[in-house]
């Protein structure tokens, strides 16, 4: 059982650090966001490519978490990490480019993975809410981070892009960053077989000294 303590600490400690970078990630695009504001619509803002390759990590970091604590399945997140891995070839390209006139034809191409990895976001949270591995809000959680996108298209079509560029920041402080930081804090809530940050099956000798542990069902 030592090495069973052993691996779930382990996990904890890679899922904390994918929390810290999804929390980076989509806080870093969310401020990239805000001070490139209508400028990204016409040209290439070195800034806010940076930040929004922080996010396309954070984001693969997320699809991590969740393929391996099983609460969705491997076919979601792997199809999510090929969109991510395409919108990222797109992103790094564009440091070779000042407007988006001038990128080649299969870079145009490789643009649609953009809205794919968000539309699979949206898909996976709904997985993840569907099957219930995880319990209270953070069930829902990974779906209104996905919701990013049926929020956005109404936003910018109706109230245009200004107001599209602070709405899309609060949404990624609001989900992901918030997401990002409860996978940091907590990770325990979202590994399988733990319960309250500890093993199931295992809990302390009362009157024990060094970390004695019982085990049972």
């Amino acid at each position: 059982m030592a090495v069973q303590v052993d691996t779930h600490r382990s996990l904890a400690d890679r899922v904390r650090l994918a929390g810290m970078i999804l929390a980076v990630g989509s806080a870093s695009w969310a401020v990239g966001t805000l001070v490139s504001g209508e400028t990204i619509q016409t040209r290439i803002v070195v800034f806010s490519t940076v930040t929004e390759i922080l996010y396309l990590i954070g984001v693969a970091a997320l699809a991590w978490v969740i393929g391996t604590t099983g609460a969705a399945g491997r076919m979601i997140t792997s199809v999510q990490l090929v969109l991510l891995a395409g919108a990222l070839v797109y992103s790094v390209a564009g440091f070779w480019y000042e407007t988006y006139d001038q990128m080649p034809l299969w870079l145009a191409v490789v643009d649609v993975c953009w809205p794919l990895a968000n539309l699979c976001t949206l898909v996976m949270g709904g997985v993840v809410a569907w099957r219930g591995r995880y319990r209270g809000f953070l069930r829902w959680h990974p779906l209104l981070c996905g919701s990013w996108l049926i929020v956005m298209i109404p936003v910018k079509n109706l109230l245009g892009i200004g107001v599209g560029i602070y709405v899309s920041a609060a949404w990624l402080l609001g989900t992901y960053a918030v997401l990002g930081l409860r996978l940091a804090l907590r990770p325990a809530a979202v590994l399988p077989g733990v319960d309250g940050g500890a093993v199931s099956g295992i809990r302390p000798v009362p009157g024990g000294h060094g970390g004695q542990v019982e085990v049972g069902p």
